[in-house]
């Protein structure tokens, strides 16, 4: 169960490669529903993540942090764009 003090972060990942884009969600609302719009809009091959701790999961490292949850969302939706 999420907690409202804890922070949560949204990862987007291609499958297979290295790193991943990560937003931190501002509130419970947003780690609520963000998730489920990315997963409606998300490419072939990436993965929609979201943790509470991101040194534990070292798989998903680096991380490129984006602060903007619209250029989240944006960069997110065209990941498998990215060459």
């Amino acid at each position: 169960m999420m907690k409202d003090n804890n922070p949560f972060y949204i990862l987007a990942k291609k499958f297979d490669e290295e790193g991943c884009i990560a937003y931190k969600c501002k509130n419970m609302n947003e780690a609520r529903n963000v998730p489920n719009t990315l997963e409606a809009i998300r490419g072939k091959d990436v993965q929609i993540v979201i943790l509470d701790n991101l040194e534990i999961y070292s798989e998903y490292a680096p991380y490129r942090y984006i602060e903007d949850l619209r250029e989240f969302m944006n960069q997110a939706g065209n990941l498998n764009l990215i060459v």
